[in-house]
């Protein structure tokens, strides 16, 4: 009976701990780095003529954890969309990430992950901007995140 008492004793130390790094409201992002060397200041790249790029979508979840997330990417016109990888730890997908992508995983998250990966091509020199924006649906209010205690919206 006392073993069962720590165990559970340790299991909440280690939730309460998990719980009190996380933010309020998730957030999503995008990045140019991989997963195994995540960064999350690296968001920009540079380069010459047409050049492809790797881009990461991320969600960090709140501390009510993550199941499934809600947005939409603008692409502008000139990047080329190519391959998109889905993260093997994600169980449902409906739509696509250029008209509006809702996603959810298998299991509750409680730290930075990726949804899916895209291989992209710029076409030329002009600065260009790829942004995360509010799922197209009507009854989408934000960009939102479902999390494990209930439905919550972060920042659009």
């Amino acid at each position: 009976m006392k073993i069962s008492v720590v165990i559970v004793l340790l299991v909440m130390v280690i939730a309460g701990a998990v719980y009190a790094q996380l933010p309020e409201v998730g957030y999503i992002g995008l990045y140019t780095d991989h997963p195994w060397q995540f960064d999350p200041s690296m968001s920009c790249v540079t380069g010459v003529g047409f050049y492809p790029v790797e881009m990461w979508i991320y969600c960090l979840p709140s501390n009510l954890g993550m199941m499934c997330a809600q947005f939409m990417i603008s692409y502008p016109p000139n990047i080329i969309q190519s391959t998109v990888t889905t993260n093997p730890a994600v169980a449902v997908t409906q739509g696509t990430l250029d008209t509006g992508m809702s996603v959810c995983f298998q299991d509750c998250q409680w730290d930075w992950q990726w949804p899916f990966h895209q291989s992209l091509y710029v076409t030329d020199q002009t600065p260009t901007w790829i942004e995360i924006v509010k799922h197209p649906d009507p009854n989408v209010i934000c960009v939102g995140f479902a999390t494990c205690a209930y439905a919550a919206c972060g920042p659009a």
